[in-house]
């Protein structure tokens, strides 16, 4: 690791006291004593017992590149990075930071073939624009159509400068700063909501990798395909086999710093995730499968039905009301929730009552939840003779 006196001087004097001690304090370090505009914050942190971190709040103070420098070291040390990504996240606008690394012999020396670059690259963008999309939209098959709010975000990152460690390229997004602290809730989904888009958006990707990755090693593979909640999708799969580096023994990781202008981390979600060569086979394979049942075709579905509810539908004049049925959706357990008209919905009651199974026709669009569907365009409805 680099001693202090060997950073690069002149990015060590522009880091601004005020960046560094917001990037320690959101990760846990907390000020000591009189914090009333001293020249210098010395920070704790419960995790880390008998050690403090001294920042330099003037850089009028004669040993200030020094003294931020022994600070730059003593993160590093800590969180056991390199010194220079460290010095790089210092001097980072406010941002969510994706590193994408290539690991093995192809970029031992910190370089890679053009045509691989641009694909890494252009691959880090395609997974930022699939997990936006997903923010909003979650489907097995994201349309290639534009929304705003996804462009915008997508117009906001940044590219950062490239680093060693192999090949690693970065793309920043910029996360807006907290007005006021807020508070952690225990509900999952609403701790979400309060979250600025891009930061929904940066949690989505490593959540959905972290599933895919998670998946694969538990040989539990099939469980890539009930993560369309969760941001997974065919463009995100198909993306990421499109990104498998070249060489043998090569490897990809994906790893994000969060951004300093919020103390809310999230958690439960990996900061690192990686995918050796192997694995990339298996995620092509979950794309294809995943493009193949988004694709909308007529099928007829049977099963037993578990619900029935009686409900008017204002637009729907005909319909009176919908049931559940338990049946299969490509070869896999499902719950399909179907409207009827008054004729068919007296039979649902009558089969539910003597648990007979039904058969009904339609489209399958997309999953509402996990394992759970609505049928488009219902039709010949019919109740089964055996049970």
């Amino acid at each position: 690791m680099k001693s202090p006196s060997r950073l690069p001087r002149e990015q060590v004097n522009a880091l601004r006291p005020g960046d560094v001690k917001q990037y320690l304090t959101s990760r846990g370090w907390r000020p000591q004593g009189d914090a009333d505009l001293p020249k210098a914050v010395t920070l704790r942190h419960p995790d880390h017992a008998g050690v403090e971190l001294v920042v330099p709040m003037e850089r009028s103070l004669g040993d200030y590149v020094l003294r931020m420098a022994d600070v730059v070291v003593a993160i590093a040390r800590i969180e056991d990075r390199p010194v220079d990504q460290v010095l790089n996240d210092l001097a980072t606008p406010p941002g969510d930071v994706f590193r994408f690394r290539v690991v093995g012999s192809v970029a031992t020396l910190g370089n890679l073939p053009l045509d691989e670059a641009i694909q890494l690259i252009g691959g880090g963008r395609q997974l930022l624009w699939a997990s936006a999309y997903s923010t909003i939209q979650p489907q097995p098959l994201l349309p290639q159509r534009t929304l705003k709010q996804v462009d915008d975000f997508l117009k906001s990152c940044r590219m950062g400068q490239t680093e060693r460690g192999s090949f690693v390229a970065t793309i920043i997004t910029p996360v807006p700063p907290e007005i006021q602290q807020t508070l952690g809730f225990d509900d999952a989904d609403l701790q979400e909501e309060i979250e600025p888009f891009p930061r929904r958006v940066t949690t989505r990707l490593m959540e959905s990798l972290g599933l895919v990755a998670g998946a694969i090693r538990s040989g539990e593979t099939g469980r890539i395909l009930e993560g369309v909640n969760q941001g997974v999708s065919a463009n995100l799969c198909e993306t990421l086999a499109a990104m498998k580096p070249p060489g043998d023994e090569s490897r990809l990781d994906i790893k994000v710093t969060w951004a300093r202008s919020r103390s809310h981390l999230p958690a439960g979600v990996p900061e690192t995730v990686s995918f050796p060569k192997e694995d990339f086979d298996i995620i092509a394979e979950a794309g294809r499968q995943l493009r193949v049942r988004a694709v909308a075709r007529r099928e007829t579905y049977i099963g037993k039905v578990g619900n029935v509810k009686r409900t008017a539908r204002p637009l729907f004049p005909g319909i009176c009301g919908w049931m559940v049925m338990a049946t299969e959706v490509g070869g896999v357990p499902a719950r399909v929730k179907v409207d009827l008209n008054s004729d068919e919905f007296a039979q649902a009651c009558d089969a539910l009552r003597d648990e007979q199974r039904v058969a009904v026709t339609g489209i399958i669009r997309q999953e509402t939840k996990a394992r759970e569907f609505v049928l488009s365009e219902p039709r010949d409805f019919r109740v089964l003779g055996e049970p």
